[in-house]
């Protein structure tokens, strides 16, 4: 009973600040709780980092078409299949800023002068670097000290911060947070509806997330990044899948279903066909006899006989789509596995088990440690068919050793730019349908190596692009702030990279 009163309590965070339309109404709000306690504001921060309302047009519709794992004939609404111009590259800029973003200042504020808090303030601390990671990933240069801070500060227009700034800041959030948890002081208990307060759990999960931004850093800074990927590995990161990060979805409600589910029912997607597992992501899994293919994918009518499964091309139209080998029938081609995938209930990944271990084979592989690469790789792939249970679907052992003896072996005597490409082809696998978390890990690898569209009327020159653009209401709202923003990184293009992927 307790746990259904917090699940209200934020819905009611959540719902009473959705119709906001700029940071000064934030100010005002009459629908907003003028004392809010810690617990139910922290439950709803942990469940809209699923996504809610943008799930299917940022996450899916941008990232992971960008990274040719999804791929549609639609030739709006889900533009980054084809790289043309929306205000869908937006929405996660305008999600995020007009609620979660004000939500986690205000928890912060109430938490970080309270010393018998201090285990709420530490896990706040992680949980917003999860939060403001995403951002800057897609856009670059953000809100970011300034961000949330009309309610408390009456800041309107927030500077945007230089991403190296950002990146520096939450770095340094994390090794702070991480080692300044108190055994025995209070902690979220159950309104923490990822680790129930678990200390240990909090700790491995922000030395994981350091160890995901310390990769980050390679292409602008080498040493800091070896830097901050040995501080992660030597403050412990995840050590099973009992250290998943991710949310455990009830439904019905929008707010608490899985949000990718939730839009294929609202939307009526499998109807209609709007979105398919794109083919390149599904000749890999095919040519590697991937069994999380019957995981992933099924046909609309949910057979997920793998010999049936199909991958739409992406940068067609419903029209041009005719003139390939697949043709123009939708019905025929795969998209989200319906009995695993799409029921309200399934859960959402925010950073796993499997993840790390990738990370700690690149690290190998790079010989910034002295562990052994093929190791990690093997944990990592066995975790992530382990992970498949939480969708209700277990992979055989047998299926697993045969995954990685014949169908997707490491190279071991391969040198690291070889091995590099297993494991973060491996990533792009595991990170399915977490699309910004692919699409980041993509820019800044170049793995796997995808071959870019050219569809009439892009605006990236036919090349994969390297970031979101800015809300167009931004210009009015905000605008001496994010033009200044555009001189400090570039144009607010497609085609401007964000400062790690210089």
């Amino acid at each position: 009973m307790k746990q259904n009163t917090l699940f209200i309590a934020a819905l009611w965070i959540l719902l009473g600040t959705s119709c906001t339309k700029d940071l000064e109404e934030l100010n005002v709000n009459p629908n907003q709780p003028t004392k809010v306690e810690p617990g139910p504001l922290f439950t709803a921060l942990e469940l809209r980092q699923a996504g809610t309302s943008v799930a299917r047009r940022s996450n899916v519709g941008f990232g992971m078409m960008m990274v040719q794992q999804t791929a549609t004939t639609k030739i709006d609404d889900l533009e980054g299949d084809k790289y043309l111009p929306s205000e869908s590259a937006a929405l996660l800029f305008n999600e995020e800023y007009a609620v979660p973003v004000s939500n986690m200042a205000v928890l912060i504020d109430m938490l970080k002068k309270d010393p018998e808090k201090v285990n709420l303030y530490a896990a706040a601390r992680i949980w917003k670097v999860m939060q403001m990671h995403r951002l800057t990933d897609a856009y670059g240069d953000v809100p970011y000290s300034e961000a949330g801070q009309g309610f408390l500060q009456q800041i309107y227009k927030p500077v945007y911060d230089k991403q190296s700034d950002i990146y520096a800041h939450m770095l340094t959030e994390l090794e702070q947070a991480t080692t300044s948890f108190v055994p025995g002081k209070v902690t979220f208990g159950n309104a923490d509806i990822i680790y129930k307060g678990a200390i240990e759990q909090w700790k491995r999960l922000g030395n994981s997330l350091m160890l995901r931004l310390g990769l980050r850093l390679i292409k602008v800074d080498p040493a800091a990044s070896k830097q901050w990927v040995l501080k992660a590995i030597q403050g412990g990161v995840m050590q099973s899948n009992s250290d998943i990060c991710y949310m455990r979805h009830t439904g019905p409600q929008q707010e608490l279903a899985n949000p990718i589910a939730f839009d294929f029912q609202k939307f009526e997607i499998l109807k209609v066909g709007d979105i398919k597992i794109g083919k390149t992501f599904m000749d890999y899994l095919k040519g590697t006899n991937d069994p999380r293919l019957a995981v992933y994918s099924s046909l609309s009518n949910g057979d997920n006989s793998p010999a049936l499964q199909k991958g739409l091309p992406n940068g067609y139209n419903a029209t041009t789509i005719g003139s390939t080998p697949g043709g123009a029938d939708l019905t025929t081609y795969s998209t989200f596995n319906v009995s695993t995938i799409l029921p309200l209930s399934a859960p959402t990944f925010f950073l796993t088990y499997a993840e790390t271990e990738l990370m700690l084979a690149e690290a190998a592989a790079r010989q910034w440690t002295s562990d052994v690469a093929a190791t990690h790789y093997r944990a990592a792939v066995e975790a992530s068919m382990d992970q498949q249970k939480l969708y209700g679907r277990t992979i055989s052992g047998s299926d697993v050793s045969a995954y990685l003896s014949t169908g997707n072996p490491f190279p071991i005597a391969g040198n690291m730019e070889q091995q590099l490409k297993s494991i973060n082809e491996q990533y792009w696998v595991v990170t399915f349908l977490n699309g910004w978390e692919s699409y980041a890990n993509w820019r800044r690898t170049g793995i796997p190596q995808l071959t870019p569209v050219n569809y009439p009327g892009n605006v990236s020159g036919g090349t994969i692009p390297r970031r979101f653009t800015f809300p167009r209401n931004e210009y009015s709202a905000n605008g001496t702030n994010v033009k200044q923003a555009n001189a400090q990184q570039g144009p607010d293009t497609y085609t401007t990279r964000v400062w790690w992927d210089k």
